[in-house]
């Protein structure tokens, strides 16, 4: 899968938003960035080609404001009014993970506070799980023996 992760402006959220890049990453999966771009042409394509989009949202305000803020300002910037309701959103908050891909927005894991031994707690859940890992294609043939 593709992830865009959306740059976080605090110094404690970047740190957290590298940190699950690399668990992304290092599952097999393709991760863009917002400031790993040079031009606004080339962001827009990938928002427009990303299978998910991952936000860290430090503030205190509702899952359901949350996705409508983003989706709002991602509409409006990139044309995107069909395609992004159909794009997967993974938005880490101060009480947990929330995800617009069953009834929306659910959480599908509380945080007691967003904090890298929060965070680590939902990877380890993740690795636990298979969730977020790229699995390779069965590309195995099998072999009939006919009599």
């Amino acid at each position: 899968m593709k992830y865009l992760l959306v740059e976080n402006k605090q110094q404690e959220g970047q740190m957290l938003l590298d940190n699950i890049a690399e668990f992304l990453w290092n599952n097999g999966n393709e991760v863009y960035s917002r400031n790993s771009f040079n031009n606004e042409f080339d962001y827009q394509n990938i928002v427009k080609c990303c299978d998910c989009i991952v936000l860290l949202i430090l503030s205190d305000c509702s899952a359901a404001s949350i996705f409508e803020i983003e989706q709002e300002g991602f509409q409006e910037d990139f044309d995107l009014e069909k395609s992004l309701n159909k794009k997967f959103i993974l938005v880490f908050s101060i009480d947990g993970v929330y995800s617009n891909a069953i009834p929306f927005p659910h959480k599908i894991f509380h945080f007691e506070r967003l904090c890298q031994n929060e965070l680590t707690r939902f990877l380890h859940w993740c690795r636990k799980l298979n969730l977020f890992t790229k699995h390779p294609s069965y590309t195995a043939h099998q072999s009939f023996i006919f009599f």
